[in-house]
């Protein structure tokens, strides 16, 4: 006997066309190790390497653009009206229809400022995953924001501890903490070959130590600016040190900003500065020491796991979920506080001054954050969130809300005609001249036709009078 397949619709809030990014890294490995146990529909606002990349692992992808609600993540006095205007939107009617016509048993929408589905999928009735990814910061109205996510929620998962703590006490929606994985077989130590490549691409010898810093997207909460100066500081005691800097820019006055620095420190020379690369496992192999000096309270540390992942040294600073990828990872002595790049530098030289210790650490990250974050505990811990839902909310998972919502299409009456074409008027019926009487049609009275014969006769008339005086006058 077949077992029921729950059908899962799940809303990205980007799709960028240039690079993918970590959040959605992370919605479409998720998505994949749902399949197993889950008719997936990836639902992406546009076309970009997120929808490209799904449809190459056979997953259904379906296009419907929808507004984000930024002060989620930064909230205002006015967030929760804000929330009820995307009703008034077009795209929400468009978002509606989505779900009705793909008729899932449950809607998850990802990331905090992602509200519109999750209004939408309420208003049909379904059930929905709220996925948590970021910190939002917290201002006098944070409130706000945990009143529109009790609203249109029925559970939450989070992707790590940092990203929670703050709806464990403001939320009655049970919390699922799911941190990620990196789903690369490339992502592995001991590279050689790879390694050589690439730093000849990046113009270093043996004898080069790479720093290296990476982002999908360039921009001040990735803390470029941190890195440089950090880099100015190794660059006067360590000559034999080279910095690679990885990413696209996103903020083109930031990124001119930081070149400006470079060229003002006199170590220009020492930079490579080298657009974002989607096979990062050769960026991550050329270098020697990974640093990560985001300013930004991020959800989880992507790039900093990758990076131990290929069996590399990690320093960051300790923002949010970062700071707690590094401690369970056992690099919380590589931790520095938010915004101090001569902390960060003062690590890095440890690191550079130790050839032990340089090596050591990247063995045992490599060994760590696959036996804290591998794709093994990863599976464990979707097997047994598919099992709460089972247990919890058996409804969600038998397949009656998905039928309900197919019944309620199916009886829905055949659309009127559009009020244009029941208002509009008939058209006009010209008379016919018939052998026998008067057109069945004609309305016309015999005292109408005789004024208007008049008429014809009288205008007739006055032009053969106009033409005898214009003969005369020639």
């Amino acid at each position: 006997m077949r077992t029921y397949k729950p059908r899962l619709m799940l809303f990205s809030h980007v799709s960028n066309t240039a690079s993918i990014t970590g959040a959605e890294k992370l919605l479409l490995l998720f998505c994949l190790q749902l399949t197993p146990f889950l008719e997936c529909i990836l639902v992406a606002p546009y076309e970009g390497k997120l929808t490209a990349y799904a449809r190459k692992q056979g997953i259904t992808v379906r296009i419907q653009p929808y507004p984000l609600l930024f002060g989620m993540y930064q909230p205002g006095e006015r967030l929760e009206q804000e929330a009820e205007e995307l009703r008034n939107q077009p795209d929400f009617a468009s978002v509606v229809h989505c779900i009705q016509e793909t008729a899932p048993d449950i809607v998850l929408t990802n990331t905090i400022v992602n509200v519109l589905p999750a209004m939408a999928a309420k208003t049909l009735g379904i059930p929905v995953l709220w996925k948590i990814t970021e910190i939002m910061t917290a201002t006098g109205y944070t409130a706000s924001v945990m009143s529109v996510v009790e609203k249109y929620s029925d559970c939450l998962i989070a992707i790590s501890e940092a990203s929670a703590r703050i709806f464990r006490e403001a939320v009655s929606k049970p919390i699922f903490l799911i941190p990620p994985s990196a789903d690369n077989k490339l992502l592995r130590p001991a590279q050689m070959l790879i390694r050589n490549e690439y730093r000849k691409v990046l113009h270093l010898k043996d004898s080069h130590f790479c720093i290296g810093y990476i982002s999908s997207f360039i921009q001040p909460e990735k803390g470029l600016l941190e890195f440089i100066g950090m880099a100015r500081i190794l660059a006067e005691s360590h000559p034999d040190c080279q910095f690679a800097v990885i990413g696209n820019p996103a903020d083109q006055a930031y990124h001119d900003r930081c070149i400006s620095e470079v060229n003002a420190s006199g170590y220009g020379t020492r930079f490579r500065f080298v657009p974002f690369v989607e096979s990062v496992h050769t960026a991550y192999s050329a270098m020697d020491i990974l640093v990560v000096p985001s300013i930004v309270q991020e959800g989880f540390g992507m790039t900093a796991l990758e990076g131990m992942l290929c069996g590399k040294p990690v320093v960051s600073f300790d923002s949010g979920g970062l700071g707690e990828l590094m401690r369970n990872t056992g690099n919380g002595y590589f931790v520095v506080p938010v915004g101090d790049h001569a902390a960060l530098a003062a690590k890095v030289s440890e690191l550079l001054n130790t050839p032990s210790l340089l090596k050591n650490t990247g063995n045992r990250n490599a060994i760590t954050a696959k036996a804290v974050y591998g794709m093994d505990v990863y599976r464990q811990k979707i097997q047994a969130f598919i099992l709460e839902l089972q247990q919890s909310y058996p409804v969600w998972m038998s397949g009656a809300i998905s039928r309900s919502l197919n019944a309620s299409k199916e009886s829905m009456p055949t659309p009127l005609p559009s009020p244009k074409r029941l208002h509009a008027r008939p058209k006009r019926k010209t008379r016919r001249k018939r052998r026998h009487g008067k057109s069945a049609w004609s309305q016309v009275s015999a005292s109408s036709l005789g004024s208007r014969r008049k008429k014809r006769k009288a205008g007739a008339g006055r032009r053969f009078k106009r033409r005898s005086k214009s003969t005369r006058r020639k």
